[in-house]
């Protein structure tokens, strides 16, 4: 994987299965021919391609940006940003290929205004060194002198596609501060917490090639700043197909429950049927990118501790009568827990049983530490007629 996964393949028999793999899987058929420039496509959001000289990377570096319906750089007010990080064997194309998505979500009022920016690395590169220092500090600078965009943390957020869904979590773990959201969709990590074991399930796209660095595993990352990130606020959406060609499903669920064993907030799909390209893309970028739209608005939790009206209370009062007696809520109940104040009943109404049961630390917890899935030799089974 990366530049050592191609450097130990080039000379063998399976390198060129895993290049090709990798650029069918991760770079779709083009949609706008490569030598776009600056050019404003009719309807929807406008493309521009650039060159970025880069004082981190020490070289030009090959950027694009999707700008929403009506931009004007020239506005006082400042758009937020989103820097999209491309999957391995694709550049700054992949951004361009989804303005068709983007459009829709523009034009379904999915996403507020936002701008969109990407750029080539090496195809392998894992956005590693540099490049996290690129992504960190130069770039959100460079976009606000060119676009006006936000600089400051809860307007900037961060988001791939596999190799992208890595480099992604890999930054925002290490510096959870910098970002308002990270969101990674089939995220190419290891289900490990330390060296990658010698097995074929999550290796095998790779041959003989060793795993990433462990220090820059964002599982591992997740574990050693758990405190940092759950404090930080991080908004974080992790997703994955179940029939995920190349089992990323195994790492991305094993960070969702290292997340969970961590208590640290954060919102995950396993998308049934999905496979890491196909029809299913557009619909869980949508997700992702509608998650991104809520961390910016604040947030979606309803609120538990409006004022209860009388009217409200006397309602709460039939409910408790009904339960005592083993009877179902009235049907305006059900009514209320739809709407915008049902949370705050629902709270109310088992607010006395939870009371009770705030001495208990496991209740502090945004999550429960859940036992083992596994029964112990010695536990007793049912016996089978």
């Amino acid at each position: 994987m990366f530049k050592q996964i191609l450097a130990e393949t080039s000379c063998r028999c399976r390198a060129p299965l895993i290049a090709l793999v990798t650029v069918v899987v991760l770079q779709p058929s083009t949609l706008f021919a490569s030598e776009l420039s600056n050019e404003t496509i009719e309807g929807g959001a406008s493309v521009e391609l650039f060159e970025l000289e880069s004082n981190t990377i020490g070289a030009n570096v090959s950027m694009s940006a999707l700008l929403p319906p009506g931009f004007d750089r020239e506005s006082d007010a400042s758009l937020p940003l989103v820097i999209w990080l491309h999957g391995g064997g694709g550049d700054r194309q992949q951004l361009v290929q989804t303005k068709r998505y983007i459009d829709e979500f523009f034009g379904d009022s999915v996403i507020p205004p936002m701008v969109f920016v990407s750029f080539s690395t090496s195809p392998f590169s894992g956005f590693l060194g540099s490049w996290e220092t690129f992504i960190e500090s130069e770039l959100p600078e460079a976009m606000a002198s060119r676009y006006n965009t936000r600089t400051d943390r809860e307007g900037v957020m961060i988001g791939g596609i596999s190799m992208g869904g890595y480099g992604s979590l890999k930054s925002a773990f290490r510096n959870p501060t910098r970002f308002l959201a990270v969101g990674a969709m089939e995220p190419s990590i290891e289900p490990t917490l330390s060296e990658l074991p010698n097995f074929t399930r999550n290796t095998w796209t790779r041959g003989p090639a060793p795993s990433l660095s462990v220090s820059d595993n964002p599982v591992r990352l997740a574990h050693d700043n758990a405190e940092t990130i759950r404090e930080s606020g991080l908004n974080i959406y992790l997703e994955c197909g179940d029939e995920d060609y190349l089992n990323l499903h195994d790492g991305t669920e094993f960070l969702h429950r290292v997340l969970w064993d961590k208590d640290i907030r954060h919102e995950y799909h396993l998308v049934r049927w999905a496979d890491h390209v196909g029809v299913t893309m557009q619909r869980r970028m949508k997700e992702m990118f509608a998650f991104f739209a809520q961390s910016l608005a604040g947030g979606r939790s309803d609120p538990v501790a409006l004022p209860i009206n009388e009217k409200e209370q006397q309602l709460l009062d039939l409910v408790a009568e009904r339960a005592a007696a083993g009877e179902s809520p009235p049907p305006e109940f059900s009514e209320y827990l739809s709407s915008v104040r049902g949370a705050t009943l629902h709270a109310h109404a088992w607010n006395s049983l939870k009371e009770l049961a705030a001495a208990d630390p496991a209740m502090k917890r945004n999550y429960a530490e859940l036992p083992t899935t596994s029964l112990p030799e010695d536990a007793e089974r049912p016996s089978v007629d």
